[in-house]
């Protein structure tokens, strides 16, 4: 994916997502996210999932998101 095409938004999640997995052991809860982003968690959990059909995270239902090496960049 080219960093061009990201938005502001998307691009905001990628970098909480990756603030809150700084030292964790497993994937980061929307639950979290949406704390820290101060939204909705269902508000998360659809961001999340379209950041994973960009390739930019794994998502898997109850156990987290983890950025993958193209959401790293």
């Amino acid at each position: 994916i080219i960093k061009c095409c990201m938005t502001y938004s998307e691009e905001n999640y990628l970098k909480i997502i990756y603030h809150l997995s700084t030292g964790a052991n497993k994937g980061v809860t929307t639950n979290a996210i949406a704390s820290e982003m101060e939204s909705k968690p269902s508000s998360v959990t659809d961001m999340v999932q379209k950041l994973a059909e960009k390739g930019l995270v794994e998502y898997k239902k109850y156990q987290g998101v983890s950025l993958t090496k193209e959401g790293r960049f």
